[in-house]
């Protein structure tokens, strides 16, 4: 019993430290299993209860592995994965009997926190592991301590890990990585996407207020303003009258547009689980591992459930060409619904022959007639476009895209709305733009003889500063400056700049970086000799780094003294600077006496630590808490 209160809570500790990140992930019920598991494990100790024996465990075990089948089912993916390893992790401490399944445990613990890398690669995921792994190594170091303090442990802890991060490091660099995603982990859980193929009222507007990152982009030369930065990623072609659906089926482009002022960029995009990328309107190109449609979308052929990393070239100032099986779709329009706004479409338009005239008549309808630009507009009826015009006269960036293209279709003009985002966050410690799922933004494109596809953003006519400013300026009822506010998102810019520079090294630490980094050192992985001298240049550092620290560790001379020696040490130094000289043949108890008769003030706490030194060093056999006794007296004596 007494070992078990020693060695069972730094375990149960080093497994709930090691599984934390994955609460999250995982179902109510395996939380709540594992927390029970444990609880009941502790209190047995404090208690005295009896711990389930061999059979029960097994019950246990069934028990938990049904509870995974039902709750995963037959697909057993990564979640299911943890999912068992945590329902196994919570019952494995009951059959600890032996120092072996003591062992046994903590490396469970440790293989938990290598599943780290199933959730993320971040900085803060990559520190937390290290924590993770010093909290095991110290649970580690206790159920293999006889006697000893915790303090102690946790600085052989420390030494341990400290000593593992060089050569660590020097692995990273050297040894042959696979291509993609460190293990390939990385892709297991995915962000949430800030658009869908369905475009509704209010699906863009319920993203305001949502600031995850989307992506981030760093510009090859100075970022273009912000009324230019329209970031296209969805084209929506099909309209029944109440929402608009994504074009299916889309060609892959054959003519490239033509144009100027040409802006090249790096994109870093957040997992969103579509098969759609982002870039600045319009892309001219398409990374070799997806495609350009002939909407001018790009497409990826698996969806997006990992961080990825693009370069991409775009033009600001465009014309593009058209076929009649892209023009034909955008002239499509249920056969009724919505005849307040066809009627009101006609009326507007007059004798306009352009489509550019056409165009220019709804927009100042929009700025002439008091049209509210708002997050939360009345709900729309069993026609929406007519209520929109005709009743509530509010909406948000989707009510007034899909307004206007509606119209322009209505007054035989190809038109269809595109979703995306718009602006950008400037970060001034990277150097780069962030843009955020508050910035998501529809806007329509409208077909012109000459010039092809042309952007119109009615929003514009409405919210002009929502172009310029951003949306959190343009609806934004604050006049004065809150400084800490201010501060923190400072302070989020600043660590944002922090763990982006840490990901492009550490997981931008690609398969063909490494090569190019061992072709500069002459150790390319090409062939037999050099993967020969490659592999043999691992194996030198990590014998060199054994050799050093058996050399440091273990010759004779540089043996480190055992904690009982170095307590007594530190009492010795402690009487020499209150004046007693212990003489190399002395005895410790005559060394006390000696004390005593000179200064009986220390003469109680000077018996009680040569009492425990004598006990440690010569019996056999001492109390568990006789070690932690005496490096205490000793910490506290100030004679």
């Amino acid at each position: 019993m007494m070992e078990n209160r020693r060695y069972i809570p730094p375990i149960i500790v080093a497994l709930v430290v090691a599984i934390l990140p994955h609460l999250g992930r995982l179902p109510f019920w395996i939380i709540a299993w594992c927390a029970f598991m444990w609880g009941f494990l502790l209190l047995s100790i404090r208690s005295g209860w009896p711990r389930p024996g061999k059979w029960l465990s097994r019950v246990l075990s069934v028990i938990g592995l049904i509870g995974v089948f039902l709750t995963y089912g037959q697909s057993f993916g990564p979640n299911a994965f943890m999912g068992l390893l945590a329902v196994m992790a919570a019952i494995k401490p009951f059959e600890i009997r032996t120092h072996r399944d003591r062992v046994i445990v903590i490396f469970l613990a440790y293989f938990i926190v290598i599943t780290g890398l199933f959730l993320s690669e971040s900085l803060i995921m990559t520190g937390y592991m290290l924590i993770s792994v010093f909290v095991t190594t110290t649970a580690l170091i206790r159920i293999n301590q006889i006697s000893g303090s915790f303090r102690n442990d946790l600085k052989l802890a420390g030494l341990i890990v400290g000593q593992a991060i060089p050569l660590m490091a020097v692995l990273f660099l050297v040894f042959p990585r696979i291509p993609g995603s460190f293990f390939g982990l990385s892709r297991l859980y995915t962000a949430r996407t800030g658009f869908s193929d369905v475009l509704r009222p209010g699906s863009v507007a319920r993203l305001v207020e949502d600031k995850a990152i989307a992506f981030r982009v760093t510009f090859d030369e100075p970022a273009p303003p912000a009324e230019k930065r329209y970031w296209r990623g969805i084209v929506f072609e099909r309209f029944d009258g109440r929402q608009w659906y994504a074009a299916k089926g889309t060609p892959l482009l054959r003519d490239y547009p033509a144009g100027d002022d040409r802006v090249s960029y790096t994109v870093n995009l957040e997992p969103h689980n579509q098969r759609w990328l982002f870039a600045l309107d319009l892309p001219l190109e398409a990374p070799r591992w997806t495609n350009l449609r002939a909407d001018y979308t790009l497409r990826t052929v698996r969806p997006v459930r990992q961080k990825i990393r693009y370069r991409m070239t775009s033009l600001i100032d465009y014309r593009t060409r058209g076929t009649s099986r892209m023009i034909e779709p955008a002239l499509q329009l249920p056969p009724d619904g919505n005849p307040l706004a066809r009627d009101l479409a006609r009326q507007l338009a007059g004798n306009a022959g352009s489509a550019v005239e056409k165009a220019e008549r709804i927009m100042a309808y929009f700025k002439s007639r008091n049209f509210v630009y708002t997050l939360q507009p009345p709900p729309l009826g069993d026609h929406p476009v007519d209520d929109f015009f005709t009743r509530t006269r509010s909406g948000y960036c989707e009510h007034y895209a899909s307004a206007f293209a509606f119209m322009m279709r209505a007054l035989d003009v190809p038109a269809r709305v595109v979703g995306g985002y718009l602006g950008g966050e400037i970060n001034p410690y990277g150097n780069y733009l962030l843009i955020r799922q508050s910035h998501a933004h529809v806007w329509v494109e409208i077909w012109q003889e000459d010039l092809g596809w042309r952007r119109v953003d009615p929003t514009t006519a409405v919210m002009p500063d929502r172009i310029s400013t951003g949306m959190a300026s343009a609806l934004s009822r604050e006049t004065g400056k809150r400084p800490l506010a201010a501060f923190f998102n400072r302070l989020k810019l600043r660590w944002d700049a922090v763990s982006t520079a840490w990901e492009e090294w550490f997981t931008g630490y690609s398969h063909e970086e490494q090569q190019a980094l061992l072709d500069r050192l002459g150790l390319a992985w090409q062939g037999w000799t050099r993967t020969a001298r490659l592999l043999g240049l691992v194996l030198a550092i990590v014998t060199l780094f054994a050799v050093g620290y058996s050399i440091y560790f273990f010759l004779p001379g540089r043996k480190t003294e055992d904690k009982i020696t170095r307590g007594y040490r530190q009492f010795l130094k402690k009487m020499t600077r209150a004046g007693f000289h212990k003489q190399p043949a002395q005895a410790a108890g005559d060394f006390a006496r000696e004390i005593c008769l000179k200064r009986p003030d220390l003469a109680e706490t000077v018996n009680e630590i040569t009492r425990l030194y004598v006990r440690l060093r010569f019996q056999k056999e001492a109390e568990e808490n006789t070690l932690s006794r005496f490096q205490k007296a000793i910490r506290v004596f100030t004679p």
